[in-house]
Order: structure tokens, then sequence, then C-alpha cells
């Protein structure tokens, strides 16, 4: 069974993974790949997973925009991706607490990872996981 809903497709559920088809605007696209050859599936699980993970950062970039509340994102690109279940049930779930649809905070999320990328962050957090994984 598909059940459609915005730019967001639910194909199916298996166990612990949903397969999930997300529309994105070409520049959140661009911004997520960064225009090369990095898979926009595996940047937009990446994306996901950093925008949820600052949660408690407070950071003043971690809220959906007030300004673009009221838009609606342009879909340009469709991406297919599996994500852990619970991992979108989350990100589901602070659309909700945020007053956004789920396609706009995607698009939110991959800008937001787009410039974690660029300010060099996420690459700390790849060092900082590998040092903790060396010394336990």
């Amino acid at each position: 069974m598909t059940m459609t809903g915005g730019g967001i497709e639910l194909a199916r559920e298996d166990g612990e993974k949903r397969q999930v088809a997300i529309v994105l605007s070409r520049l959140a696209l661009e911004g997520l790949t960064g225009g090369g050859d990095v898979s926009a599936a595996a940047a937009l699980d990446e994306a996901l997973r950093c925008y949820l993970g600052d949660r408690e950062l407070e950071r003043p970039a971690w809220p959906y925009p007030d300004f673009l509340r009221g838009s609606e994102t342009e879909g340009d690109a469709a991406i297919e991706l599996e994500l852990d279940a619970g991992l979108w049930r989350e990100f589901e779930q602070e659309a909700e607490r945020q007053g956004v649809s789920v396609e706009q905070l995607a698009e939110h999320a991959a800008f937001y990872f787009a410039a974690e990328l660029d300010a060099g962050r996420v690459t700390q957090r790849i060092l900082d996981d590998l040092d903790a994984g060396a010394g336990g």
C-alpha cells in the first residue's frame, strides 16, 4: 500500500526500516551533494541525523525559520531513501512540534547540514567519533 502526503511518499515499512521519497528544491539538493557524486539519499540521511542530533545545542539556525513559515518548498527533485523507522518517526514528530510540513523541515535540515559541512563541524564530529571508538 502506498500513502502520499505532499512531497513524501511512504512506500513500505519493513520492520525497522522505512522507505520514503522526499521532494526537495534543486538548491537544497545541490547543498546536500555539493554538486558532486555524493549520493543524495546518503547525504539526506546524514542531514536528518545531524539536524535531530543538534536539537539540544540551541543554535540560532536550528529551528525552522519564522520568515519561511507559510511558504512551500519547490518540489524539483525526489530523493528515495531507506531510513531507520525510529529516525523517521522522530523527524515527523519534530516537524509537527515546529508546526511545519515534513518537506519544509527536510529542506531546512538539508541547508542546515550543508552549513555544518561548510563550517567543518561535521568533520570534527567524525573525528570525535573515531577517537571515542579507538578509546572504548
